[in-house]
């Protein structure tokens, strides 16, 4: 009687055609896509103008401050997450147009998802919408946003940090002249801090090597405790700038709505869709502070504690915060609590606040908060 073969040798041999499949699999699948797209280029005569790029070698990235724990990016990890791809038409601060361009980048919004903020144990609200973010460059060099601008907002045309740039050529330029209106040239050395839905690049940052997280220090002398007690109310507001208070005034501001206001939340989700109407933001903060503008931060204060940090180049400098407004009323009735704040181009409702007591006006982050260690 012929011997049996063992059991175990079968068991083997079955891995080892399995793993030579899976080898053949492996290969086949990714070299059969690019004949595939290279077949379909031939037959539609179609070329791509945008091409899947990575990450280059020694770009790197550290998130750090008031986080739970330091997080370091590197190559690989940065080529992991999911890239976009963005145009911009730069334009600098003074006016002066400094090109157009394609970008390859990781929207900020997707670092920071994955990012724990710090805290305090008996912290009553754990979304850190108080908090400010910043960039920081291999030179030193920051830029400053708040938290809910680049996590509550919209991605349509979200801030990224780009690690690959091409130019946008003309298609028919003319001949014999060199264009020049593209002021940036060559590969990027470093990740790019982009910022297309802002009119210009004054937020716009080279070789950004860091991003730092941490809550400004503010006088909390005659600001409410935080308690999260939501059926509090608020019959008055205050403006609050360098130590002085002073009532809000409504006198000559100008009064705005919206109808058709999807409201979520990023914890419960799906609130309605609502009409609201109110005063225009820019308008009463202009006429309760004349220099109000791009360069300044303002601190929303509620009843209960509750607090968003907004910064004045959202405010002053985009399209969704030219929306932004005191709510009074939302489908004809008073809002609950008193006065509300209403972000109603955000994408989540979390930034909206109910029985507002008082703004706060931070003239600069960096004297107001905690510096964060110049990067060698």
């Amino acid at each position: 009687m012929p011997n049996r073969p063992d059991r175990s040798h079968l068991a083997y041999a079955a891995a080892g055609f399995a793993l030579a499949a899976l080898i053949t699999a492996t290969v086949w699948f990714p070299l059969s896509a690019k004949r595939d797209s290279l077949a379909i280029m031939a037959v539609t005569g179609a070329t791509p103008l945008a091409l899947k790029e990575g990450v280059s070698a020694g770009f790197s990235l550290e998130v750090s401050g008031a986080t739970e724990r330091v997080y370091r990016f590197g190559r690989a990890a940065l080529d992991a997450f999911a890239a976009v791809y963005r145009r911009t038409l730069e334009v600098s601060p003074a006016g002066e147009f400094e090109g157009s361009y394609r970008y390859t980048g990781i929207p900020v919004l997707h670092i920071l998802e994955g990012i724990v903020p710090k805290k305090a144990n008996d912290a009553p609200f754990d979304r850190p919408l108080d908090m400010v973010v910043t960039f920081v460059s291999a030179g030193g060099d920051r830029r400053h946003f708040s938290y809910g601008e680049l996590t509550m907002t919209g991605d349509r045309d979200p801030v990224l940090l780009a690690y690959a740039r091409a130019e946008l050529l003309p298609a028919k330029p003319v001949v014999g002249e060199t264009y020049a209106w593209n002021k940036q040239r060559g590969p990027l050395t470093g990740l790019r801090l982009v910022c297309p839905a802002e009119p210009t690049t004054a937020r716009y940052l080279d070789d950004v090597v860091k991003i730092v997280l941490f809550e400004p220090v503010v006088d909390n002398a005659g600001l409410p405790p935080m308690k999260r007690d939501g059926r509090c109310r608020s019959d008055s507001l205050t403006v609050v700038r360098r130590g002085v208070a002073a009532p809000l005034s409504f006198t000559g501001v100008e009064r705005t709505s919206v109808a058709g206001w999807v409201r979520t939340g990023h914890g419960r989700g799906f609130k309605g869709i609502a009409a609201a109407a109110g005063y225009d933001l820019r308008s009463l903060l202009r006429r309760n502070i004349p220099d109000a503008g791009v360069e300044q931060f303002f601190l929303f204060v509620a009843c209960d504690g509750y607090r968003a940090l907004f910064s004045g180049r959202e405010i002053f400098g985009t399209e969704a915060g030219r929306r932004m407004m005191l709510l009074e009323t939302i489908d004809g009735e008073a809002t609950a609590g008193g006065f509300g704040l209403g972000p109603v181009e955000d994408y989540y409702v979390d930034r909206m606040v109910r029985g507002l007591t008082h703004i706060v006006v931070l003239d600069d982050v960096e004297e107001s908060g905690a510096r964060p260690a110049r990067v060698e």
